[in-house]
């Protein structure tokens, strides 16, 4: 069960009654409730916990964010970093909007497309039905640099379109 607002001796005797093992709170829940409400819940066995985190909790990891970011700073287009992300254009474009103040590295940008072009080549080695394709995408994956795993990957995408 989770509390906004402090919690008070009738609510925690319920919580016991109910038979409830773990109460949430959010820091000021905290402040505003008695230390004996709290000291009541702990010795019957309930667990509190305070959580930060308020509101609605965000569609994207970190994670995720950065590689918005690391995409957008690149040039893709919102429309096409929604689909890699698998979320609405709107999402993807607020994100951008509330993190713009964020600035990502050079260095954190490279490794962010090394991280997918690998993701993309994994993909290819482990789908692909053309065993020279299939070869060259596990070759690919050894690659020390984003330069040799663009070369590969641009091979592959011949190889692909039979050009």
């Amino acid at each position: 069960m989770h509390f906004s607002n402090y919690i008070s001796m009738a609510q925690a005797k319920a919580c016991v009654a109910r038979g409830i093992k773990r109460v949430t709170l959010t820091p000021t829940a905290l402040r505003q409730t008695p230390e004996r409400t709290i000291s009541f819940l702990k010795g019957n066995g309930v667990k509190v916990e305070v959580v930060a985190s308020r509101g609605r909790p965000r569609r994207l990891r970190e994670a995720d964010v950065k590689r918005l970011l690391a995409m957008r700073r690149a040039g893709v287009s919102f429309y096409k970093i929604a689909r890699v992300l698998g979320i609405p254009k709107s999402t993807v474009f607020d994100y951008f909007k509330r993190y713009s103040h964020v600035r990502i590295s050079d260095v954190e940008v490279e490794k962010l497309q090394v991280n997918e072009a690998r993701r993309v080549l994994r993909r290819i080695a482990s789908t692909c039905s053309d065993p020279e394709v299939r070869q060259m995408a596990e070759r690919a994956l050894s690659a020390a640099n984003l330069e040799e795993l663009e070369y590969y990957l641009q091979e592959i995408l011949l190889c692909l379109t039979g050009e």
